[in-house]
């Protein structure tokens, strides 16, 4: 994953005002460098209006994706770190267990590429203190290496 998600791919702010620009603003940074079209970003919305919020994966994490036929054109992962979480439960019922700060989404060109990524990515969300420290992290440098250590420290354990 370290390999993906490389430092032009990372947004840190403030706040957004809904799941849907949440969405909008993670995948920028996609769609600015060519990995994905705007068909990718409005597929991922998609999903998650006729799905719910099955791309919130552990607690303050979402990880928004669709196919790569909505428009893929090389394997990517950006990441939109915010300081004020977002509801992602679209029943507007406010569910604790929705409220997302890191949203990492995910661009696979095929079914299999991305799996070794998406691994490394399930390490760290399963982990409650990596994610915290993502979530206060200052700077984009400090999530890089947040995200390093922490993908070193699961390997060792193999």
């Amino acid at each position: 994953m370290v390999d993906l998600l490389e430092r032009k791919l990372i947004r840190q702010i403030e706040c957004v005002p809904d799941w849907k620009k949440a969405i909008q603003v993670a995948s920028a940074p996609l769609l600015e460098q060519g990995y994905i079209h705007q068909s990718y970003v409005e597929g991922m919305i998609d999903s998650v209006e006729q799905m719910g919020p099955y791309i919130v994966l552990a607690p303050r994490v979402a990880v928004p994706h669709a196919s790569p036929e909505y428009g893929v054109d090389k394997l990517g992962i950006s990441l939109l770190q915010l300081k004020q979480p977002v509801d992602f439960d679209i029943t507007d019922e406010g569910d604790e267990e929705k409220q997302v700060q890191l949203i990492f989404v995910l661009a696979a060109v095929d079914s299999t590429s991305h799996l070794k990524s998406l691994q490394e990515l399930a390490m760290i969300l399963d982990d409650e203190e990596v994610v915290g420290s993502l979530i206060r992290a200052e700077t984009i440098d400090e999530i890089l290496c947040i995200i390093t250590e922490a993908i070193e420290k699961g390997e060792s354990y193999d």
